[in-house]
């Protein structure tokens, strides 16, 4: 028991943590600070490539 409640207060952590960096990434944009094209260019680099199983494209 104490081993799941170690794992959901470390999701809560994460997701907080997660949420907060977004809103500071916002509010950098929003005062100009951060270009969205900078943006733009992080957001890809974070993307995962899906690639098809089969050769039926």
């Amino acid at each position: 028991m104490d081993t799941l409640k170690a794992f959901g207060l470390a999701g809560f952590l994460f997701f907080l943590i997660k949420g907060l960096m977004w809103v500071v990434l916002f509010a950098l944009v929003a005062k100009g600070v951060v270009s969205k094209d900078q943006v733009n260019r992080f957001k890809d680099l974070l993307k995962f490539r899906r690639h098809s199983g089969g050769d039926n494209d």
